[in-house]
């Protein structure tokens, strides 16, 4: 996207984005539907909108970008943080180690492209005075809490980082993800130094503990005291290992490759970070919820009182992996969006996670 705004000063609109991924007769359906709930859009609306106040920018594209910010700012308006994740370079499904987007230099992951997209983002969201231009009624007051997305908060650098199938150039270790990763960073904090920045880890985000151990870099001194940022610094993990079925044996693994990083439970810990779990899930059926997968996280997650995100919202998609209307079994919606794909996975599983970590006492039910 920011590629296509800075190099071709133009950025795709709804209306093609949805026929070259759907089809004529598919994409003008869907195209239809969307504007049919969205009633400031038109096909013409675009991806964001750049702003006359921002640093970057191109006045042949001032007020072409919009569907981010509307949806950032409802965001807002529902009270609902933002965060935002670079997950891929080029887009489709995630995550192949053949996919292209997998490890700094691979064939569409190009790390200065990588480090300017993340400084033009963390750009957009920071204007302070800017009064918007745009056309669209309720993008027009998008100042109203002194920056163009109120209630974005943090960026993560980049999803699930891990090996390269066949020859690369670009060795695969911590010294090349310390050079990156705190280059993309750097440029985060110099376009809005306010944002909290999420460090993933190696091999699809599994692995941390290098970060946090001492001696865990061969020539590198990962010292955050020294870093500008060193107070925005959280460190983001993942778990989808539902082969382990022995949720002592997890609790190990997790502590030991990131958890760890929380406390100095061990004397080889030589710094402590916020963390996150960002992603996990698991499929929405009522078998599922209290499987040793994810009955062991829906203890250990709460007991470690950090922040987690559950993959994934959503019941269905436009289109993926080539498939139109494909159904999500992990998703927590079904595939209307309109309720709960399996209630008793949210009434007995995720609702008491949720109570757990943040030390609210369920309801009491009438008698």
């Amino acid at each position: 996207m920011i590629d296509d705004i800075l190099d071709k000063r133009s950025d795709g609109q709804l209306g093609t984005a949805f026929v070259a991924a759907l089809g004529e007769t598919n994409g003008t359906k869907v195209l239809n539907a969307v504007l049919d709930k969205n009633k400031a859009f038109t096909k013409e609306t675009t991806r964001l909108e750049v702003s006359i106040c921002s640093s970057w920018y191109i006045r042949s594209v001032a007020d072409i970008l919009k569907v981010f910010d509307a949806i950032a700012l409802e965001c807002a308006r529902q009270g609902i943080y933002v965060h935002l994740d670079n997950h891929v370079s080029k887009a489709g499904w995630c995550c192949k180690t053949d996919d292209g987007n997998a490890w700094f230099g691979d064939e569409f992951f190009g790390t200065k492209n990588w480090e300017r997209a993340l400084g033009f983002m963390a750009d957009h969201v920071s204007h302070q005075t800017c009064k918007s231009t745009s056309s669209i009624s309720y993008l027009a007051d998008l100042d109203v809490q002194g920056k163009t997305w109120p209630s974005f908060v943090s960026m993560a650098l980049r999803n699930e980082l891990r090996p390269v199938s066949g020859s690369r150039d670009v060795p695969v270790n911590w010294d090349t993800w310390y050079g990156n990763m705190t280059a993309g960073a750097e440029a985060i904090h110099r376009a809005n130094p306010d944002l909290l920045i999420f460090f993933s880890g190696l091999y699809y985000d599994t692995q941390l503990r290098p970060i946090f151990y001492d001696g865990g870099f061969r020539d590198i001194d990962f010292d955050p005291s020294k870093l500008a940022y060193k107070d925005k610094i959280v460190l983001e993990v993942h778990d989808y290992d539902l082969d382990e079925t022995n949720c002592t044996n997890k609790r190990t693994k997790l502590t030991r490759d990131s958890f760890a990083a929380l406390g100095p439970i061990s004397p080889k810990v030589k710094t402590v970070y916020p963390l996150v779990m960002s992603e996990w899930g698991f499929s929405q059926s009522p078998d599922q919820y209290a499987a040793p997968f994810a009955a062991c996280l829906g203890q250990f997650l709460p007991e470690q009182r950090v922040g987690w995100m559950i993959w994934v919202l959503i019941g269905s998609y436009y289109i993926r992996e080539g498939e139109q209307g494909k159904d999500e079994p992990w998703g927590l919606l079904d595939s209307t969006g309109t309720k709960w794909r399996c209630p008793e996975c949210i009434t007995k599983g995720i609702m008491p996670m949720i109570q757990n970590t943040l030390g609210i006492e369920p309801p009491v039910a009438n008698a």
